[in-house]
């Protein structure tokens, strides 16, 4: 009767999993262990359910007890060392895809991910071109240009805090392209904690090179959802407004959140390929490329709401924006801002971001008065998630 009851439990599982209802399948793949706790099909199941909701360090044991049952496939080892990469244990990555590697070879993608983790793992004790030369080695035929790999690679290594190895990196790539700006930019970072706002330059190279995959990126793959909930916050309080900017509007993606409150919009962004994007998306009045203190300063009291997601974060001193925001807007106009959440004062991350405290905050934001503020989730980041802060102002 127990056997049937597993088999029964199991069959469960796997229709939810197939099905696409993952909540269901991870409990019921967890009912099966219960009943029967080395039951590898099931725990191989539960570590698949938990990589699809991105719950990747759960998903490294259930995955690894998997891959060690006898006669496990190798598909078992390949998932276990993406589970590891995702969770940065590159060293760890790179000896599981080698595991299976000696049972069967590794599929072109998958190798892709190994020679990756190896290079990562190498470069604690290896210079940049010894672990670049050491990925081109696994990658086999399928390599990838080299400066590609360094360029994803130093920003993989800054999430998961892996800064010699990143620095490593970035002086490689620095020595081959002295041009680049924002590799010198994220370099600096590194090296030199103390700058106070990313220059305009740095900015508008990053943005018109990530705009064609920037909504891919953040939405679909780090979960971003500034935009909806700081229109959901001053929509709590306020309903309708006549002039709205949408400062730092990258590609648009809070245009359809701000629709809502019937105003005329205006969007502005550094960069043109951004800005591409956001007319594609439509809705904007006006699409003005300008740095943002410049564009407010040269606007006084054009605007009666003034939204603006993950803008902050390229500011280290923020009272010269406030100052400008303050001047575009008339009393009683509301700002609507994220940052990222910080200690005290303003810090910059190894991520060419800032963070800022909330004392820091309500210090600099002089000529307003904090309606609402809420801490939340701003994005995934590495294994971490990364924990912003929503606020809403009021003009005096």
């Amino acid at each position: 009767m127990e056997v049937q009851a597993i088999e029964d439990m199991f069959s469960v599982a796997v229709a939810a999993s197939a099905e696409g209802r993952l909540d269901d399948a991870e409990a019921a793949f967890r009912a099966v262990l219960v009943m029967s706790p080395g039951h590898d099909e099931a725990l191989f199941g539960l570590g698949l359910a938990l990589m699809q909701t991105r719950r990747f360090a759960e998903a490294v044991e259930p995955l690894a007890r998997a891959a060690a049952a006898p006669d496990a496939e190798p598909i078992r080892r390949q998932c276990l060392a993406q589970a590891q990469f995702l969770t940065g244990d590159f060293a760890g990555a790179a000896a599981t895809f080698a595991a299976a590697e000696a049972v069967e070879p590794v599929p072109e993608g998958a190798r892709l991910t190994w020679a990756r983790a190896a290079a990562y793992a190498a470069l604690d004790s290896a210079s940049a071109q010894e672990a670049l030369d050491l990925y081109a080695g696994i990658a086999g035929a399928t390599a990838e240009d080299p400066e590609t790999v360094a360029r994803e690679s130093f920003g993989i290594l800054v999430a998961f805090q892996r800064l010699d190895a990143a620095r490593a990196l970035g002086a490689w790539l620095e020595a081959r392209n002295p041009a680049d700006t924002i590799r010198a930019h994220e370099l600096r970072v590194l090296v030199e904690p103390g700058i106070d706002k990313a220059p305009p330059s740095y900015v508008e190279a990053l943005f018109d090179g990530f705009a064609e995959r920037f909504d891919h990126q953040l939405v679909d793959m780090l979960g971003y959802e500034a935009p909806a909930l700081l229109a959901d916050m001053v929509a709590s309080h306020r309903q309708q407004f006549d002039r709205i900017l949408d400062l730092g509007c990258g590609t648009g993606l809070a245009g359809p959140h701000l629709k809502r409150f019937g105003g005329r919009l205006t969007g502005v962004d550094l960069s043109s390929g951004m800005l591409a994007k956001a007319a594609e998306r439509g809705g904007y009045y006006a699409l003005v490329q300008d740095e943002a203190v410049a564009f407010l300063e040269s606007n006084s009291g054009a605007f009666d709401l003034i939204v603006s997601a993950d803008v902050l974060i390229y500011f280290g001193d923020l009272a010269p924006l406030f100052a400008a925001a303050a001047a575009a807007l008339p009393s009683g106009g509301l700002m609507a801002f994220s940052t990222e959440l910080g200690q005290d004062g303003w810090t910059l991350l190894p991520s060419a971001r800032y963070a800022h405290g909330d004392a820091y905050v309500r210090a600099s934001a002089s000529g307003f008065r904090i309606v609402e503020r809420l801490e939340t989730p701003l994005r995934r980041e590495g294994a971490d998630v990364t924990v912003g802060c929503l606020y809403l102002l009021e003009r005096l």
